[in-house]
């Protein structure tokens, strides 16, 4: 009898997370079943300090040395050096930079790719756009921790509700155009220290540009959001110093420059999405 309930909750957890197969919806409610029960949960620096871990915080914590070690614990579907942390700052957990406690959002239509996304989804498609990698697997280890990982950070908050500080600040409209021009002369003046003045990124910074950057399909590839995570984070220690043209401008000279190209022009793509969509 239990056999048969835990059956019938994964179909029904299938029916809402479409993104997922039957095997994946079972192994998702099995580390839920088995998580504890906390009024809130442990700290990730604790489970790290731990010499055994349960199925799910061992799966939180794979999901959050993916999140900021991605060259080394998410490589076999990355084709750059950026990390997951350097757009989700502090692993996942600044507001107002692109936060990872957003469970209990997901399953969500998506315009990016015309379908109803479940978190899976939304986690592999991160692989192909801002990794400019290739598509994991869904019921891959690496898909399934991240997604424990984003579960685990979003204890507590409303189903259904987007979290406060969600994605990056939306600026006004300033009345002007972007201004590469602008944007070149801001950058040399407060971001090359970290990043280089070629945009290639030192030891601790990320690449901003090259073929080691995020690619033309990437969240950060739209000049308006990428202004809102600029002026909201950056200059790390003097955030929000910027005024918001300078980060519109900024924003609009970062992405002018060389970077792979939008995966979503590729028709290999195209064609191995189709065939997912319909094995899921």
């Amino acid at each position: 009898m239990n056999n048969l309930y835990i059956l019938l909750n994964a179909l029904g957890y299938r029916l809402i997370n479409p993104g997922l197969s039957l095997t994946a919806s079972l192994t998702s409610l099995c580390l839920l079943s088995i998580a504890p029960v906390a009024a809130e949960p442990l700290a990730v620096e604790a489970l790290l300090k731990r010499g055994y871990l349960d199925d799910y915080h061992s799966n939180v914590v794979f999901g959050y040395r993916i999140v900021t070690e991605t060259e080394k614990y998410g490589a076999r579907y990355t084709g750059n050096r950026l990390r997951c942390s350097n757009c989700h700052l502090n692993a996942g957990r600044q507001p107002d930079a692109l936060p990872l406690n957003v469970a209990g959002m997901y399953p969500k239509w998506r315009s990016k790719n015309g379908r109803r996304n479940g978190i899976g989804l939304r986690i592999r498609e991160c692989f192909v756009y801002s990794l400019d990698g290739i598509m994991p697997p869904e019921d891959s280890p690496e898909v399934l921790a991240v997604a424990a990982y984003i579960s685990y950070l979003s204890h507590g908050e409303v189903i259904g509700n987007a979290p406060p500080g969600r994605g990056v600040p939306t600026l006004p409209d300033t009345g002007y155009d972007p201004n590469p021009a602008n944007g070149k002369a801001i950058y040399v003046a407060r971001c090359s220290a970290c990043h280089g003045e070629d945009g290639y990124g030192k030891a601790g910074a990320p690449p901003l540009w090259g073929m080691d950057s995020f690619n033309g399909g990437a969240g950060m590839a739209d000049v308006h959001r990428a202004a809102g995570f600029i002026w909201a984070n950056m200059p790390l220690g003097s955030e929000r110093s910027l005024t918001h043209q300078d980060a519109l401008d900024v924003s609009a000279y970062i992405n002018m420059q060389i970077r792979p190209g939008d995966p979503r022009k590729s028709k290999l793509l195209k064609l191995f999405e189709s065939i997912s969509g319909l094995v899921e």
